[in-house]
């Protein structure tokens, strides 16, 4: 699965990149492939959600009551965060975009700043948060880790990326596209269709997304790197953790000759 997914991943990615040079005078092949692998970048995506899903239910079936707790655990959860908004942002909502007819209308429109923001701080912000959760777990000491700080700055920082997307920039997106099928792609971008009070209402419901993110979110992961610089090389800074602390390898039972 992992080794199909390099591959997927390879020749959609790369190939796919092509999709930003529709319109800017390239060979018509840029646009045929272009639309073919930014299309074909939702399988690998797929594939590696549900792979994601299993590891965490085999992680979860593992586990006993009276097991010590992972101390990764919230880096984890942002690499899962990873892959949700890897699906989300960069599939279904690069998807959306990708396709030669629906860029021709949209290009520059809410849509793509929608695309830009799940995509970008999805994906590539969650996983350098959760690369540096995981480096200040060994940073500060265990008896100081302020897991419920980490844990609000997670679930902070991802709803408010979501109320960003869902609750302003799609449909701001979806009516700016709509508007410029019918009336025109100037006449979408132009600052009297942007400052209709509709739009300035769908841009205001952005603002509950923005101070969960910045207050819940930014502000309490500046704190735990701040406690990270604090208590640089200060002693243990984990638990001691059994050799394989997310699965149990089983030896298979052998079978009896038979006689």
């Amino acid at each position: 699965m992992i080794f199909l997914d390099v591959i997927l991943y390879s020749a959609g990615g790369v190939i796919g990149t092509m999709h930003h040079l529709y319109f800017s005078g390239t060979p018509v092949e840029h646009m045929a492939l272009g639309a073919f692998f930014s299309a074909a970048e939702v399988i690998p995506l797929t594939f590696l959600t549900v792979e994601a899903w299993a590891f965490l239910q085999l992680g979860s079936r593992q586990t006993t009551g009276d097991a010590k707790p992972f101390p990764h655990r919230w880096a984890v959860m942002f690499l899962v965060a990873v892959g949700f908004w890897n699906f989300v942002g960069a599939g279904i909502f690069g998807f959306l975009i990708n396709l030669p007819i629906v860029s021709y209308y949209q290009i520059g429109t809410a849509l793509t700043a929608n695309h830009a923001h799940a995509a970008m701080m999805g994906v590539y912000g969650m996983l350098a948060v959760g690369l540096a959760m995981f480096a200040f777990r060994y940073v500060i000491p265990a008896d100081k880790w302020p897991e419920k700080w980490a844990r609000v700055s997670f679930w902070c920082l991802n709803i408010g990326l979501a109320w960003m997307v869902f609750a302003s920039l799609l449909p701001l997106g979806v009516l700016q596209l709509y508007h410029s099928v019918n009336e025109g792609y100037f006449e979408a971008r132009s600052l009297g269709y942007i400052t209709q009070p509709g739009n300035a209402v769908l841009e205001w419901l952005r603002l509950p997304g923005d101070l969960i993110f910045i207050i819940g979110g930014v502000v309490p992961f500046v704190w735990i790197a701040l406690q990270a610089v604090r208590h640089f090389k200060s002693g243990p800074t984990t638990d001691e953790m059994p050799e394989n602390p997310l699965y149990t390898e089983v030896s298979p039972t052998p079978v009896p000759e038979a006689r």
